[in-house]
């Protein structure tokens, strides 16, 4: 990172393939040009706002929730201005946020058990109560009919909300005490999303209304998790600085340390075991990580933040798959 202890967490990809990413520790947002290899940084207009989470909508701006502060922001990739709107329900600590395809913002109201919808062209809110109590709902995603998912992190639960007439479906998750944070959505529109207490991967098919759960190799609790362009589930993993990776054809995961650059050369390394392989870069490079946020560019590449090392990583989708247990 161009500034020392920025913490890097949550990371968004736009269609320039330009990686922008939260400096929390700064209060500010980072950016990052692949092509020029140039960083630029750009401050948060309203102090100690604690920026969560950043989508990219459909106009290509770039939108955050700010939990402190109770707003969500809005950055202008071109003019690099700013602008911020208050949320109506009081520290309500917004955390995740997603756009839909008429360019609507979502977010997650950690504190104020709802769900909240910003329309940029009105610039007003709208917000829907959550009917579990205390459910803590956080990681969201809006699917390719406008269905918004989110996940209830205390309740257990996976929920859809129907923007047409406001009504909130909830699924209950097949083991208890999951704690889930993070949610994606796949091409099919099957949606993924990990235990943060629990060590599971799971998925959950809308049209079945059935989840599949995966136990997670290395007893892992996920981070973050991604969609890549081949399909693959891409996650960081909270507590052992490693990347896993999970092949929905194959149900076989592979583990990576992060740490240090890895080749393709490099599969002499690889543990194999039925399920999963463990690829460990050199014994120089290894050190203390704490990957974060995690996304998926154009090309099939994963971008990821490393906290501890103040580093934005990038790894080669290519080198990944002539690793991958056959």
């Amino acid at each position: 990172m161009p500034t020392a202890y920025t913490l890097p967490t949550r990371i968004a990809i736009d269609k320039a393939n330009t990686v922008w990413f939260i400096e929390s520790n700064l209060n500010k947002i980072g950016r990052f040009q692949p092509a020029k290899a140039v960083f630029s940084e750009h401050d948060i207009p309203t102090p100690s706002s604690s920026p969560s989470d950043i989508t990219i909508s459909n106009t290509g701006k770039l939108w955050l929730t700010e939990s402190n502060s109770n707003q969500i922001g809005v950055l202008d990739p071109v003019s690099l201005a700013f602008k911020e709107y208050d949320i109506p329900t009081i520290a309500s600590e917004p955390g995740r946020i997603a756009s839909d395809a008429k360019g609507n913002i979502w977010f997650t109201e950690f504190y104020g058990n709802k769900i909240g919808m910003f329309d940029p062209k009105k610039e007003a809110f709208r917000e829907y109560p959550i009917p579990t109590p205390g459910s803590r709902p956080s990681g969201i995603v809006v699917d390719k009919k406008g269905m918004v998912w989110f996940l209830e992190s205390e309740a257990n639960k996976l929920a859809r909300l129907n923007p047409q007439d406001g009504a909130i479906q909830e699924f209950e998750l097949p083991n208890a005490h999951e704690t889930p944070r993070d949610l994606a959505i796949d091409r099919s529109g099957a949606l993924w999303f990990g235990g943060h207490i629990g060590r599971d991967l799971m998925t959950f098919n809308p049209a079945t209304k059935k989840f599949k759960t995966f136990l997670m190799p290395s007893n892992g609790a996920i981070k973050s998790l991604a969609v890549g362009a081949d399909g693959k589930i891409y996650c960081t993993l909270l507590t052992s600085g490693k990347i896993a990776v999970f092949n929905p054809a194959t149900r076989a995961f592979l583990e990576l340390e992060v740490g240090g650059a890895w080749t393709a050369d490099a599969s002499r390394n690889v543990k194999k075991t039925a399920t999963s392989a463990l690829l460990r870069p050199d014994e120089e490079s290894v050190g203390k990580s704490k990957p974060d946020g995690i996304a998926a560019d154009s090309k099939g590449d994963i971008w990821f933040v490393d906290m501890d090392k103040d580093t934005l990583i990038k790894l080669d989708a290519g080198v990944v798959a002539k690793l991958w247990v056959k």
